[in-house]
């Protein structure tokens, strides 16, 4: 398998990404535990220390001098080199390295791509968001002003295109958010009138606590959402719903 380490960010003024003769040293380091960073579990450290004739433990002098010297060049490593295998293993959980362009550390300067990987991701995503849009295609207009509630957006007042707009816009940027908020959601409809009805002043909700006139009846969404929704409790959610539209 072969992965390129890349440097993460341009110099935001400059746009240089490493000065000319420059470079940065990734070498272990102390975790908060007090362990040395090595990157290695004990298999790896046996299994690889036999192939290079190294003492990987880290208490090995080995690591007091070791490190990896990263320029403003991508560095490609081969792991079916056991030594570019034991530098793979170093950079993945490095703090100063990302593992693939979706790790969001923020301590990170470089950033490793297993194309490979990286393309099955990319493909992933590309099938949930055909997936959300064929979903989205399929929706009425009073449908995504509902859906537009569920994200806690008031949409009532809005035309036509800026509703299928917003929301297409918010299917883009998380799709999976979309299918798990609407598609997926079998309780929308009593989560559509849960949020109607608070914004219309129906139902009151402090913090947590939910509360229809004096009654608490939830803690949380989901608990409000099987009182409402409990049989016994449909002479409320009745009451509920035409106060909601009365207003």
């Amino acid at each position: 398998m072969k992965v390129i380490v890349k440097p993460l960010n341009r110099n935001a003024w400059s746009g240089i990404i490493q000065y000319k003769n420059c470079h940065t040293s990734l070498a272990p380091y102390l975790t908060r535990t007090g362990r040395l960073y090595t990157g290695l579990t004990e298999e790896d450290e046996k299994r690889l220390g036999e192939k290079l004739r190294l003492d990987l433990n880290p208490s090995s002098p080995f690591w007091v001098t070791f490190h990896i010297k990263m320029s403003g060049k991508d560095l490609i490593l081969d792991t079916e080199d056991p030594y570019d295998e034991m530098r793979y293993l170093f950079l993945k959980s490095h703090k100063r390295v990302a593992n693939g362009l979706g790790d969001r550390k923020a301590t990170a300067n470089f950033v490793i791509i297993n194309e490979e990987e990286e393309a099955v991701e990319s493909n992933k995503l590309s099938q949930i968001k055909r997936k959300a849009f064929k979903e989205f295609d399929k929706m009425t207009v009073s449908e995504m002003r509902k859906c537009l509630r569920l994200y806690g957006h008031k949409a009532e007042d809005l035309s036509n295109e800026t509703v299928e707009f917003k929301l297409s816009t918010l299917v883009e940027e998380d799709p999976n958010r979309f299918l798990s908020t609407w598609v997926m959601n079998t309780n929308k409809d009593t989560e559509f009138l849960i949020q109607e009805a608070i914004s219309k002043n129906v139902i009151r909700k402090v913090k947590n606590i939910y509360k229809y006139g004096t009654d608490i009846i939830g803690h949380g969404l989901e608990e409000t959402i099987l009182y409402i929704d409990s049989p016994e409790n449909q002479d409320l959610k009745l009451a509920i719903t035409n106060e909601t539209k009365a207003k």
